[in-house]
């Protein structure tokens, strides 16, 4: 019999992560069922339980924890840094300046740029980490890590204090517009994309 490897895992955890990102943006958390993740992966229910105990195991490992990350588990990088806006895949990694970085989680959650289901993910997992005390943690520790990064960016550019809050309001204010610009975007709010892509771009200028 031949031996199952470690990569035969791996590419089993990333199919039911997949879909279970899928399933999440399309139906919600409460409404998807382990079954209905087991069915989309082509799974059995049993399988998808011994990789995930829960949907818990599986929004937290969208996280970043329980051993990775929903970008990881898709190989879609350009998804990773939306998700750490909302608390998510692993340790954040912005770099350019602060007014590019924050362009760039914009885009992952802007619906021109087939951000729909990532904000619907964001959307969700902040909302869910109201009443999901291990949620809340994993969340709200990402989003500091990624909040500092991003002060520290803002601090690099140099600019004249001149009555400017500090680097690490700016960056507070500049994620939690992020959040609620996903939150527009998941509930098909009306928005003007570009308009508000200038605005958070001046306040970082």
């Amino acid at each position: 019999m031949p031996k199952v490897t470690a990569a035969y895992f791996d590419a089993r955890r990333q199919e039911i992560l997949t879909a279970a990102r899928a399933l999440f943006a399309d139906k919600g958390f409460v409404r998807t069922s382990m079954s209905d993740i087991a069915a989309a992966a082509g799974l059995s229910a049993g399988a998808v339980y011994r990789y995930f105990p829960s949907r818990s195991h599986l929004v937290l490992a969208m996280c970043g924890e329980e051993g990775g990350g929903a970008a990881e588990a898709t190989g879609d990088t350009e998804a990773t840094g939306a998700t750490e806006a909302a608390g998510g895949d692993g340790e954040p990694a912005l770099g350019g300046t602060a007014a590019e970085s924050v362009e760039t989680l914009r885009r992952q959650v802007d619906p021109r740029a087939q951000g729909l289901q990532q904000a619907r993910l964001v959307t969700q997992i902040w909302g869910s980490a109201v009443t999901d005390d291990s949620l809340a943690t994993v969340a709200t520790r990402r989003h500091a890590a990624l909040r500092d990064q991003l002060a520290g960016l803002i601090e690099q550019g140099g600019a004249d204090g001149g009555g400017r809050p500090a680097p690490r309001d700016e960056a507070e204010f500049a994620l939690a517009a992020l959040i609620g610009y996903a939150a527009l975007v998941a509930t098909d709010a009306p928005v003007d994309h570009d308009g508000f892509a200038r605005a958070l771009s001046r306040v970082l200028g």
